[in-house]
């Protein structure tokens, strides 16, 4: 059996019409000999180019077929898609962002719908999330419709969208805990389980959970949400007019669906406006401290961002920001703040004592969080970040050191908080004695085995330091 030089750089292959491989940094993707004429009629629409230049869809061009490709021959197409920064898969957003990513596939669907052609799939991890935006990736999902059939991809929207957002609102689930485990999302089994009771009576629910739910206990093959091949219509004229119709319906579901934080439980939501335990001075030095030393980077990592507040610093100043945190709601209030406008900062949810590992077939289709991040970011900021790690991980300094030299950042801004600060005595609770011989000498006596230390100030509280610091050659 031949070996497939992409193995080990493929990114798609589910769609038998071609596949996505990343080759020297950039992303390609294959097409096969019978759909060439169909993408090349795509993207000469003018739809499509609408889509492309509002940013909707990446922008594609045809390329020459890449000398490593032995496996494949002249009659394949070879596309190049300008690449998303630091993209963010569905394991990874907010539900907030999913909802948008529910909104820009039913636009692109009816979009695509109104000028002849169909979306054959409707899957989440056809859209990216990077730089605020929801971006739809996957050219080969587009086709010319069929007059006589219903959307094809009705029932992976569902499983995709509809009942994510559904048992979001009623069960706090969030998309991490959906889409790590399940890559097709959610079926109406399933959210018939999580759902029981008072909360299966709205009219999304009965719809999409206890109708389907109902109709397969009894036998039935007709449940629209599920079927694969979808029922003949009589009349062309109302055929044509369905996909649309179905479309609209379901940007009223979404639309109702939207996700609303104000009442979620967050620690971490209000606390720009909550953290007594900072004085004005104390928080007027931070800032001053952070932004003199973010001068000049370019692309910032923003580890435990909580809302956002430094995220948005570096953006003004001109970096590319992840901001990355596990407190869904927080991070939430920073997406409803960027989203649509122009700050290049891309939320993304994230636990960095359980970093998101590598995902998909054989953990290849997407890289752990760890792989993506190395070295690619000039600065990492870890503000108010250590003292969690070392109590809520329970990891230790040389742990908590040999993390942030794995992204090789060039420049590391972290904040020690000493065992006696209110806050990580208010976190440690009755276990005090474990830190007690913890300091900012032992943090910097740690910290110097792999940084030069660029810069230190002491907070006017006199129990927070913060260091910039530079990685030692290696």
């Amino acid at each position: 059996m031949t070996e497939d030089p992409f193995q080990s750089k493929a990114l798609s292959w589910r769609d038998p019409d071609g596949f996505v491989v990343e080759i020297g940094g950039r992303i390609l993707r294959a097409v096969a000999p019978g759909k060439v004429a169909q993408v090349r009629a795509l993207l000469g629409t003018t739809w499509m180019a609408n889509l492309i230049g509002e940013g909707l869809v990446p922008v594609t061009h045809e390329v020459a077929r890449p000398d490593c490709d032995e496996l494949h021959g002249d009659d394949w197409m070879w596309l190049e898609h300008v690449r998303v920064p630091f993209p963010v898969y569905p394991h990874e957003i907010t539900a907030l962002q999913l909802h948008d990513s529910a909104l820009l596939t039913l636009a692109v669907a009816l979009e695509a719908a109104r000028n002849g052609w169909t979306l054959k799939d409707a899957s989440a991890w056809n859209v990216l999330h990077s730089r605020g935006r929801a971006v739809f990736v996957d050219i080969l999902s587009f086709e010319p419709s069929e007059s006589t059939r219903m959307w094809r991809a009705y029932g992976q929207f569902v499983r995709h969208f509809i009942l994510p957002l559904l048992v979001h609102r009623k069960a706090g689930f969030i998309p991490p805990e959906i889409f790590l485990p399940h890559r097709d999302g959610i079926t109406p089994e399933r959210a018939f389980e999580v759902l029981r009771g008072f909360r299966l009576f709205s009219g999304t629910a009965i719809e999409h959970v206890l109708l389907p739910k109902l109709l397969a206990r009894a036998g039935s093959r007709l449940i629209a949400s599920q079927s694969k091949d979808k029922p003949a219509v009589a009349s062309a004229d109302i055929a044509a007019t369905l996909p649309v119709r179905t479309l609209q319906r379901l940007q009223r579901s979404v639309a109702h669906l939207r996700p609303n934080e104000s009442n979620s439980v967050s620690v971490w939501k209000q606390y720009e406006e909550e953290r007594v335990h900072y004085s004005d001075a104390d928080l007027a030095a931070k800032t001053d401290f952070v932004k003199s030393h973010l001068a000049g980077s370019r692309t910032v990592l923003d580890l435990g961002c909580n809302a956002g507040e430094f995220s948005l610093l570096a953006a003004e100043l001109g970096a590319d920001v992840v901001a990355a945190d596990a407190d869904h709601a927080a991070l939430s209030r920073l997406y409803e703040r960027i989203r649509g406008s122009s700050k290049a900062i891309t939320p993304l949810w994230l636990n960095i004592g359980r970093p998101t590992p590598a995902v998909g077939w054989r953990n290849m289709e997407v890289a752990s969080f760890l792989e993506r991040a190395v070295a690619g970011f000039d600065c990492v900021l870890a503000l108010g970040l250590v003292h969690h790690l070392l109590v809520s991980e329970r990891a230790s300094l040389s742990m908590i050191t040999s993390l942030l030299v794995q992204t090789r950042a060039k420049k590391i801004i972290v904040e020690w908080v000493d065992p006696m600060d209110p806050k990580f005595r208010e976190l440690v609770g009755f276990d005090t004695d474990l830190y007690s011989r913890l300091n900012a000498n032992v943090f910097e006596e740690q910290i110097r085995q792999n940084f030069h230390l660029e810069a230190k100030m002491s907070l006017p509280c006199k129990t927070r330091v913060m260091y910039s610091l530079q990685l030692s050659q290696m």
